[in-house]
């Protein structure tokens, strides 16, 4: 490609904001498109819901790349309205994917390490058997089957990138995020899901929007990556460090003893391929909790918090 023009789907969310952010900083002409208003007024935004057939007319050319970051990304919501998450998750996916059909435009599909079924030797490598736990997750690797039918039968140029947990500065929920403003309410005492032995592979916001560019200029057709760190973290171990960030070392840490229906127990990602695109995180987890906690200290509680 000569040149470098994006449509993000969901710029108004976590990762589409951060996305849009940093093509912007490094020199690509973007389009943002989502159902909310957009807080940033410094590229051109459609306000449009993506999942209805032509939402991408007008917008896509053989030389634009799609990042399809639109979807609803909450397993506990997916199994409460699963057929909310269908529409959002996976109707969506079979939009793009024909706009994209139709302009010869490059797709980036961010899927989710949720799709691996739990039985797996960890790290996930990508050929790992997936049995999604929850809709969010069928919704996701249903997406990833049409990126490949559309790759085989059409060469239409699709890219996946498996998200493992992304956060940072501009997170508005998931662990992180709960454990935090617990910790900012209660400094001698927070209580989190289940038993604390669940595994994670966290990676910072910045680190994934570099992660998904390099993907989409350097990464193969019809290829999936992990974008992960590779690095277990348990949750016990996350909160302790999150505590000890927040200057609170000492403080007691409670279990529920189980979580939300649709909850992947462990995960942790064989980075090998993305590496092969030169890929390595820059910000370690430390420093990602530092800036995290920072920014959301600066910002008004919500009503609930859930991990």
């Amino acid at each position: 490609m000569s040149a470098r023009k994006a449509v993000v789907t969901g710029a108004s969310g976590f990762i589409g904001q951060a996305l849009v952010r940093h093509l912007s900083a490094i020199g690509w002409q973007v389009v943002g498109m989502d159902r909310r208003p957009s807080p940033d007024r410094s590229v051109r935004f459609v306000n449009a819901d993506v999942s209805q057939p032509g939402a991408l007319d007008g917008l896509l050319d053989p030389e634009t790349i799609v990042f399809h970051l639109a979807a609803s990304a909450d397993v506990a919501k997916s199994v409460a309205n699963p057929r909310v998450d269908f529409d959002n998750t996976f109707r969506a996916v079979f939009e793009v994917l024909e706009s994209a059909r139709q302009a010869r435009s490059r797709v980036v599909f961010p899927s989710t390490a949720s799709i691996f079924d739990s039985s797996n030797v960890l790290p996930l490598p990508e050929r790992a058997f997936p049995r999604p736990s929850s809709p969010y997750a069928a919704g996701k690797l249903g997406g990833e089957a049409y990126c490949h039918a559309y790759f085989r039968c059409y060469g239409l140029d699709v890219r996946i990138a498996r998200l493992f947990s992304v956060y940072g500065v501009g997170m508005f929920r998931f662990a992180i995020h709960d454990i935090v403003r617990k910790i900012q309410r209660n400094r001698a005492e927070v209580t989190i899901l289940g038993d604390g032995t669940q595994v994670r592979d966290y990676l910072y916001i910045d680190d994934a929007v570099r992660g998904l560019a390099l993907i989409a200029t350097d990464g193969r057709p019809g290829v999936e990556y992990n974008l992960a760190s590779g690095i277990p973290v348990t949750l016990m171990e996350l909160t302790r460090r999150i505590a000890a960030v927040m200057g609170c070392p000492g403080i007691r840490i409670l279990t529920t003893g189980q979580s939300f229906p649709g909850d992947t127990p462990r995960w942790y990602g064989d980075v090998t391929k993305i590496r092969s695109l030169g890929f390595e995180p820059l910000i370690d987890l430390d420093e990602g909790l530092r800036r995290t906690t920072a920014w959301l200290a600066a910002r008004p509680q919500p009503a609930e918090v859930r991990a």
